[in-house]
């Protein structure tokens, strides 16, 4: 799995803990299967998007085996992991 990480802020970057600026996507964008990198480099995928609201996505995420229910505002920029 691939991203791209930057030296300093930049316009649409994400600061990750441990990990450093990556380049972010809005969760709008998001789609089941997507991989997602969180802080100190924790993984998750996208099982299935539950609903999506106005403002809002509610999403359904496997992370260390187990699945969860997230909700992301949908300008919310999260590092998005490529194939």
């Amino acid at each position: 799995m691939k991203y791209t990480r930057f030296s300093h802020a930049q316009e649409n970057t994400v600061q990750l803990q441990s990990v450093g600026h990556c380049l972010g996507t809005p969760a709008a964008e998001l789609k089941a299967g997507d991989k997602l990198m969180w802080n100190f480099g924790y993984t998750s995928e996208i099982v299935e998007i539950v609903k999506e609201s106005k403002s809002f996505i509610f999403v359904k995420e496997l992370s260390g085996g187990n699945i969860y229910e997230r909700r992301l505002k949908k300008d919310r920029l999260v590092v998005r992991l490529e194939k």
